[in-house]
């Protein structure tokens, strides 16, 4: 997901699609794509959903390693500047769909990533929506993104969701903790200078969850 530049006008995501297309793939997916043994817990099929996939890069790299993706987003920029990003042989695999996160029920999935959408969904909406994606996750399924904490520079936005170390604690109970990385650090957004407080995720579902 994107930054504070006024990111509901559509030029503003389409501005952002494109400074962040030649980023490779995060280093919070290819960790947990690496650590996941499917030779242990074979499929028929990998699903995955990406929420707020933005310029699409971690969906792109899902698909090349052979996961059936659905990339959920809630602008409708965004499905298309995927769209023209997906090779052709890897399009039979990808399904967007453009809704918001508020009141969503995820389909179940062996893997749901989130890289830095999950503070974006409403405070209010927020524990519902937690409560979706977990079951959503079959079991043995991983989560993987992130969670702002409560120093975040934007933690006074009423419309962005931020949680203590406690709140996280809590919101990880009933999952194999594989990563919980606590990041507070300066730097940059999309909008320029950024005071960044966050949490990495790494959580397995439990084969009896």
């Amino acid at each position: 997901m994107g930054s504070s530049r006024d990111l509901t006008a559509p030029r503003a995501w389409t501005a952002y699609y494109r400074a962040t297309a030649s980023r490779p793939p995060r280093e919070l997916l290819l960790r947990t794509l690496d650590h996941i043994d499917w030779e242990r817990n074979p499929r028929r099929r990998r699903t995955a959903i990406d929420l707020g996939f933005g310029a699409g890069n971690d969906s792109l790299e899902l698909l090349r390693r052979g996961w059936q993706v659905l990339a959920i987003d809630g602008q409708a920029s965004a499905a298309r500047f995927l769209a023209k990003r997906v090779p052709a042989r890897h399009r039979s695999s990808l399904t967007t769909l453009v809704a918001p996160m508020e009141g969503l029920e995820l389909p179940s999935a062996d893997l749901v990533y989130a890289s830095f959408s999950l503070p974006f969904c409403s405070p209010s909406a927020f524990p519902a929506f937690w409560a979706s994606l977990r079951r959503s996750l079959r079991p043995g399924g991983h989560f993987a993104g992130q969670l702002f904490g409560d120093r975040d520079e934007w933690a006074r936005r009423r419309s962005m969701t931020f949680h203590s170390a406690a709140d996280v604690r809590r919101a990880t109970r009933g999952y194999r903790v594989e990563l919980l990385r606590e990041t507070v650090e300066d730097g940059r957004s999309f909008e320029g200078p950024k005071h960044w407080h966050f949490f990495d995720l790494i959580l397995e579902k439990p084969a009896t969850g």
